[in-house]
């Protein structure tokens, strides 16, 4: 912003030419800000801008526009806008006098409290001020602005208004005062408002708003008022007396409870009336009269009960009626009377509208019901859209369907309709909306079938699929209509069980049967009788029944009247010993199953002649008669024979096997067949036991020769080298499951040989062999310290050692990578380990030893294929112990056993107790503190203790003989 009395013309006609400056008809400043906020404006910022139409200083909050001369050289100016601001305290009301043509002046959101004295005042040509979303708690008389005629006061918090504040602007047409707190509007406020077509003051946040008697009251000119959502409990009788222009009314979200019967008798122009969200729980039946131009009427979320024939008379040009959400059971016969050729929205949702008494329908006339087959809607020639949803309608009504000839949407959703005929519908329907209904039964009338064309939603219904819905299904089957043209959306059947949640459209039409009535005669008492129409069968179901006989069957022309030919018998899963023919009916039987009873034979005179299909599997069917083979291969209909789960006699001369091998593409379980062995029966089964018999029997009994001779070789074999035997298939990896390890080790003399550095010796006496030769653990150690003998060439005492341990524990440390001795100990027991395909050596990662590409080949090879186990890991014992021999030893040789069977005086002897542990044994780790003892009573921890073992220093190697210090004994 410029400083001072700088001109904005001098300061841009360095940039912009001067005499193009001076024709500037727009000039906006937004959010802009003085360098000194003390500094004030002045006239000459404007200066020779005298083609300046339009300002703005939009969001300047800190301008200072106290000077009264600020706008004198630009008043040719119309457009002024200064929302945004900071509230006016530096506005000098008399800011605006000399913009003598201004029209529109815009001042929202400036946090005004109240407008500066004289701002709006002397304005001759003011038409529209904008005083929205501020904080205006009052307002001041309007004067001297005669061309006013919008005045935006929209979200203030005005709680009150003079009667004369708006009595001094004739031109007034547009006033808002939606969203303030006011609690009243005086009956005189706008009695001198002659030109004023709309009125708001909707969504007041006061209590009540209370209406005087009058408020609109001759204003001829008034069009449109706006009230709803303003708590108003009551409406004066007059408010609207010769507002005879008035086209629009909406007192929607209020509390009104009743209103007055002459309320809108001069509103001759009223087009829409909103009184939907309110209390009324009746009308009078003169609230209407004189408004015969309404179009559109919205009653609902009201309380209404009742709607007479009375109320809508001679609305002749009501277009569009919601009445949703009342309380609505009785509608007068003739209340859409006047309303045959112009309504055409309907809402009666959520409502008791039931339309029947008993189940009968009903029609009321005055409140009173008359049985009649006929609905109020009867009439409606013009309706396109009837919205009955949520109501208490039990049937279809003819009406909906032949009067309706306009209809496109009918919405009959969530009543309690039961079935419907398809398709008595107009022509122009596009959507008939049935979900949620209790529709059992869709019925398909056989004429006029070209019509289904329309969108029927059925979800949500318990449609029961059974041979009532024979017609439709047949007839959609035949138009192979495709799944998106399927005009029944959602329709799916809740019984019978075997159909259930698979939707109409799935369905076929074999699919479909109806139970026969407990007083039908064709049915046995000891079964379930139903009828097919798509193939005219009646099916008896005797099945799980405990039938021991087969019960009489009659014959179909009991129902003949209905076509029925034949029979399908279910006399599965009872326990029939024999078949007879029993009954007329027997004849006519064209599918017989009696699988899992317990027949012995199939009689070949028993078999009906029309049978078609037969499952005899499951019983006790051994052999079959020369006779029914016959019989069977001359049945030519007879295209479907079960007969596996039978323990059939198969021999050379069975006549079952030649009659297999002829029939396989009519037996369905042709690979199911099996002999009484179990042996499969198929084409070759016959020529196999006849050509093979004989063969068979000597083969076997030379086998049977050859592997008692063979066994009784084996047993004298394995009872004289049974030793060996085992040595031999552990070494070569064969039938390992037939050896145990402890048998392989059970001339070992230790369970582990201890590999490691000296230096790390501390870690080995006082930590890993007390652990490991204590109790519960008792394992047997060799420690070359106790148990090398002096003088003997160390790499034979070490070879000894691997060899005489089931294990070698490596303690891997950089002491022991460098130790030469340390890597000569683990190749002898990596070899050891090879030569018995066994894996002996326990690595241990006492210390971390750096870069594993550093150490000795072999030694590095085997960490990088073999796990190992480190001192630093929690489970280090458990991983340890489990890496061990599994049992060591009876229960109860503890380690000071140990050091007796290794007394230094018998170093070379073997061992002469117990033998290895086996592999496949793993106890449990008793991680019980250490505390066992060796003798004298001392813990094994004192090794180190002089008064058992002096410290022993690195040994010494002289001309290759190994030389250890004497020790205490």
């Amino acid at each position: 912003m410029p400083i001072g009395n700088q001109s904005l013309v001098d300061i841009l006609s360095g940039f912009i030419d001067r005499v193009q400056l001076n024709k500037i008809r727009k000039l906006f400043f937004v959010k802009n800000v003085l360098y000194s906020v003390a500094a004030p404006l002045e006239p000459a910022l404007f200066a020779n801008l005298t083609k300046l139409e339009v300002l703005s200083m939009k969001n300047s909050s800190l301008l200072p526009l106290n000077n009264s001369r600020l706008f004198e050289g630009i008043t040719q100016l119309r457009w002024i806008d200064l929302r945004e601001g900071d509230g006016g305290p530096n506005v000098a009301g008399s800011l605006l006098r000399p913009l003598i043509n201004l029209t529109t002046l815009e001042l929202m959101e400036n946090n005004l409290t109240k407008l500066p004295d004289g701002l709006l005042s002397r304005l001759p040509m003011l038409e529209s001020v904008n005083l929205y979303k501020n904080k205006l708690q009052q307002l001041d008389k309007f004067v001297e602005l005669p061309m006013l005629n919008l005045v935006e006061l929209y979200d203030n918090q005005l709680t009150v208004l003079q009667e004369d504040v708006f009595s001094e602007l004739p031109a007034l047409s547009e006033l808002e005062l939606g969203f303030n707190n006011l609690s009243s509007l005086p009956g005189g406020l706008l009695k001198n408002n002659f030109n004023l077509t709309s009125f708001s003051a909707k969504q007041q946040r006061s209590a009540k708003l209370v209406l005087g008697d009058g408020l609109f009251a001759g204003l001829r000119k008034l069009e449109r008022v706006i009230l709803y959502d303003s708590q108003i409990a009551e409406l004066p009788e007059g408010l609207f007396a010769g507002t005879t222009a008035l086209q629009t009314l909406d007192l929607s979200n209020n509390m009104l409870r009743t209103l007055p019967a002459t309320l809108l008798h001069d509103l001759s122009n009223l087009r829409e009336l909103y009184l939907s969200n309110n209390e009324l729980r009746n009308l009078p039946d003169t609230l209407l009269q004189g408004t015969d131009q309404l179009r559109i009427l919205d009653l609902s979320h009201n309380q209404l009960t009742t709607l007479n024939q009375y109320f809508l008379q001679s609305k002749s040009n009501l277009e569009e009626l919601y009445l949703e959400y009342n309380q609505l059971h009785i509608i007068d016969g003739g209340a859409f009377e006047g309303q045959t050729r112009s309504l055409k929205t309907l809402n009666l949702s959520h409502n008791r509208v039931a339309l029947h008494v008993d189940g009968m329908p009903v029609m009321y006339k005055n409140g009173t019901a008359f049985h009649v087959n006929q609905t109020p809607f009867s009439l409606l020639d013009s309706i396109t859209r009837l919205d009955l949803s949520h109501n208490e309608i039990v049937t279809v009504f003819r009406d909906f369907t032949y009067s309706m000839p306009n209809l496109i949407e009918l919405d009959l959703s969530h009543n309690r309709i039961t079935q419907v005929t398809f398709p008595y519908f107009p022509s122009s329907t596009k959507v008939v909306d049935l979900q949620s209904n209790y529709i059992t039964q869709l019925h398909l009338e056989p004429f006029n079938k070209d019509s289904l064309s329309m969108e029927i939603l059925l979800d949500n219904n318990p449609v029961n699929c059974d041979c009532r819905m024979y017609s439709l299904v047949q007839y959609l089957h035949e138009e192979g209509l495709a799944e998106s043209s399927f005009p029944f959306k959602g329709a799916r059947c809740a019984s019978p069980l075997e159909l259930s949640h698979r939707t109409v459209y799935d369905i076929e039409p074999i699919e479909l049967n109806c139970q026969l009535d407990a007083a039908d005669t064709f049915c046995p008492a000891e079964c379930t009788c139903y009828k097919r129409p798509a193939d005219h069968v009646l099916i008896v179901n005797c099945n799980d029944q405990n039938l021991t006989v087969v019960p009489a069957i009659s014959s179909p022309t009991v129902l003949s009247d209905e076509g029925y030919r034949f029979i399908e018998l279910n006399l599965a899963n009872n326990m029939l010993q024999e078949l007879q023919m029993t009954g007329k009916g027997w004849t006519s039987v064209r599918q017989l199953l009696v699988a899992n009873n317990n027949l012995t034979e199939l009689p070949y005179d028993s078999l009906p002649e029309q049978l078609e299909v037969i499952d005899a599997s499951g019983n006790q069917l051994a052999k079959f008669d020369p006779l029914l083979v016959r019989v069977l291969a001359n049945r030519t209909k007879l295209r479907d024979i079960s007969l596996s789960g039978n323990p059939w006699h198969c021999e050379c001369d069975e006549p079952l096997l030649q009659f297999v091998s002829d029939n396989v593409a009519r037996i369905t379980d042709f690979s199911h067949l099996r002999c009484a062995d179990g042996q499969p029966i198929n084409t070759g089964t016959q020529k196999a036991l006849c050509q093979y018999r004989t063969v068979l029997i000597v083969v076997l009994s030379v086998v049977v020769a050859c592997l008692a001779i063979a066994g009784l070789i084996f047993y004298w074999l394995y009872t004289r080298y049974q030793h060996e035997i085992k040595v031999w298939l552990f070494k070569h990896d064969r039938l390992r499951w037939l050896v145990e390890e402890e048998q392989i080790d059970q001339d070992k003399r230790y369970d582990a040989f201890i590999s490691y550095s000296h230096k790390d010796e501390d870690f080995i006496v006082s930590t890993l062999m007390p652990k490991l030769e204590g109790a519960p653990w008792n394992f047997k150690l060799c420690w070359h310290v106790r148990d090398f003998m002096p003088g003997e060439l160390i790499s034979s005492q070490i070879t000894k050692a691997v060899e005489d341990s089931r294990r070698t524990i490596i303690v891997l440390s950089p002491n022991y990578i460098e130790s030469v001795w340390g890597q000569m100990e683990f190749n002898t027991a990596y070899l050891q380990s090879v030569a018995d395909k066994r894996n002996r050596v326990i690595p241990i990662i006492y210390e971390d030893i750096g870069d594993i590409e550093t150490v000795d080949a072999e030694l590095r090879a085997y960490l990088k294929t073999n796990t190992y186990v480190r001192w630093d890991d929690p489970w280090f014992w458990d991983k340890l112990r489990y890496a061990m021999p599994h049992p060591r030893r009876p229960k109860g040789v503890q380690a000071s056993d140990n050091m007796a069977s290794v007394d230094k005086l018998n170093l070379l002897e073997f061992a002469t107790q117990k033998s290895a542990p086996s592999l496949q044994s793993t106890p449990p780790i008793d991680h019980a503190p250490f505390n066992s003892s060796i003798p004298n009573g001392k813990p094994l921890g004192d090794y180190s203790d002089p008064a058992l073992f002096k410290p022993v220093p690195p040994y010494t190697i002289s001309n290759g003989m190994f030389d250890l210090p004497n020790v205490a004994k």
